[in-house]
């Protein structure tokens, strides 16, 4: 009788698609959270709340607007007055409202802000007919 000897292979993991892979997934949330932090000012300190409002990721149907210590307002990084404030809310909501989506705004103050600062921001999404403006907060960390 002839006996044959099998050889067995050891099985390995083909790991390259893996990696590459994880590569991909690093450089996606490195360049997703550059996009956020564009309209995060770095000179804002927001007050502390216990139930603070989140950020939404949905970016085409939010307008973040900045409010700094001194009162002037920021959107999407450039100095803008109250009144072109209203323009830019009133334009915006008419786009979204065509496609019939809500424009959500969110007001980011600045802690030491004296409230005309941040009443300015209110007003002008008032008159640009936006009903519910969302201020913005960090959390507040309890001992």
């Amino acid at each position: 009788m002839i006996e044959m000897q099998e050889e067995k292979e050891d099985l390995q993991l083909n790991m390259a698609p893996m990696i590459d892979m994880i590569f991909l997934l690093i450089i996606f949330f490195l360049t997703a959270t550059t996009f956020t932090e564009k309209e995060r000012e770095q000179d804002v300190l927001l007050p502390s709340n216990r139930n603070p409002g989140s950020l939404s990721r949905n970016m085409d149907n939010n307008i973040i607007i900045n409010v700094k210590q001194d009162g002037s307002i920021f959107v999407l990084g450039e100095k803008i007055s109250a009144e072109q404030l209203v323009g830019m809310l009133r334009q915006r909501k008419t786009e979204l409202e065509k496609k019939r989506v809500k424009l959500k705004v969110q007001i980011r103050p600045d802690k030491r802000v004296i409230y005309g600062g941040v009443a300015a921001a209110l007003e002008a999404a008032e008159r640009a007919g936006i009903a519910k403006p969302h201020l913005i907060s960090k959390t507040l960390e309890l001992d």
